[in-house]
């Protein structure tokens, strides 16, 4: 079975990973859109249009089985669309997890840091309404930490990435949360600082959760017993959606997540 993961950006490397982990006998393929990223600052109606166009690329060029959207601008926008425009193809999209989040919340407030376009979008508004009736949930927009991640993180010590979560994780905990939902895919790679963050804090009742754990459920679904035991490990294989090539910051990604060197799509 084939596997596609597809990103506005490196964000999805952490849901590649955690699908290596659990099949690491699957053929990936990843999907970084760096033609079009950012998406948290674009009209719904452009991102619609982006992913269109990016999915017929894929099918063409990939023609995979299943396809993980991770990023959760994409999903809040395009996942209904999508599905229904390529109903042969499964797509498995990122949800925050909300749900899971207000019900270990003991304070009964959750923070959400999110890509601008993510905060306003009413997809979030349901979510929250359906999942966390009972809580309150503080929208966080984090856009920088968006480009951040994407071109500096790879080359950052943890004292500059620490430094660049701090302010977001110190609003969070001043509005009294205890969970915090990563609901920007970018946002995974900086967990390990947001902890680190929390723990100078002593904020050890606090937690992160992103939707990996759910993805990996809805994968589990599909692949079939036999494929656990079948095939050789294949490294990831690593596309992009521009035409100017691989930057650094993108090798040095590909590499961290033992990926292929970049390729155009």
């Amino acid at each position: 079975m084939r596997i596609c993961v597809f990103d506005s950006g490196i964000g999805g490397l952490p849901f590649v990973q955690a699908v290596n982990r659990e099949f690491p006998f699957l053929e990936i393929d990843y999907v970084a859109d760096d033609a079009g990223f950012p998406y948290g600052t674009k009209s719904p109606e452009m991102i619609r249009d982006i992913l269109f166009e990016r999915f017929r690329r894929i099918r063409a060029r990939i023609d995979p089985e299943v396809l993980i959207l991770s990023c959760m601008t994409a999903v809040q926008i395009g996942l209904k669309e999508l599905q229904a425009a390529h109903r042969t193809l499964h797509i498995i999209g990122a949800i925050p997890p909300i749900a899971e989040a207000a019900n270990e919340s003991q304070t009964h407030r959750i923070a959400l840091l999110a890509t601008s376009r993510t905060t306003e979008d009413s997809f979030l508004d349901y979510l929250i309404a359906r999942d966390a009736p009972d809580c309150e949930v503080i929208r966080i927009p984090a856009q920088d930490l968006i480009e951040y991640a994407e071109q500096r993180l790879p080359f950052a010590s943890k004292l500059s990435a620490q430094t660049m979560v701090a302010p977001y994780i110190n609003y969070a905990l001043k509005e009294g949360t205890d969970r915090i939902v990563l609901a920007s895919s970018q946002f995974i790679l900086l967990e390990d600082s947001i902890t680190n963050q929390l723990n100078e804090l002593q904020a050890f009742n606090v937690k992160c959760l992103d939707p990996r754990g759910k993805v990996i459920c809805s994968l589990q679904k599909l692949i079939p017993d036999k494929e656990h035991s079948e095939g050789q490990f294949v490294k990831p294989r690593f596309y992009l959606t521009g035409d100017q090539g691989a930057n650094p910051s993108l090798i040095a990604w590909s590499e961290r997540f033992n990926c292929s060197k970049p390729q155009l799509l």
